[in-house]
């Protein structure tokens, strides 16, 4: 005698959770922390006081404005990062559940939490049926 164990919900209606951008959002955050911190380390050398030594001169390092403009920079891109993480974050909010015209009525804006599955109860949904918008 064979039983067989009823079907994943997830696999039986197709549901899958919400798209994500979790490693967009990340490296973007990461990005911008080491941008940020580079970059302020390039502007505080500016104001770091340095031996004297002529414009022309064997063994003289880069102009304090060299690493000044170089830490302007790297924050300007510590800013691109940062804003790199909230178009993904934000994009990823957009994302409107949209149950199978056979499933009971859900109120407007819930989104299933993640590892949702959806009710056994619940009819199958349509062949293709696109539960994200």
């Amino acid at each position: 005698m064979s039983s067989s164990a009823p079907p994943d919900p997830r696999v039986f209606h197709g549901y899958s959770d919400a798209p994500t951008h979790r490693v967009l959002i990340t490296v973007g955050w990461c990005a911008a922390g080491a941008f940020g911190l580079f970059g302020l380390l390039g502007v505080f050398m500016m104001g770091a006081p340095s031996d004297p030594c002529d414009p022309d001169g064997i063994g003289c390092g880069p102009e304090p404005t060299t690493f000044g403009a170089v830490g302007v920079a790297l924050l300007g891109l510590a800013v691109v990062a940062a804003g790199w993480s909230l178009f993904w974050h934000a994009r990823d909010k957009r994302y409107r559940f949209q149950p199978p015209p056979n499933w009971p009525p859900v109120a407007p804006g819930w989104r299933p939490p993640p590892q949702w599955s959806p009710p056994p109860t619940f009819p199958q949904a349509p062949e293709g049926w696109s539960f994200w918008r």
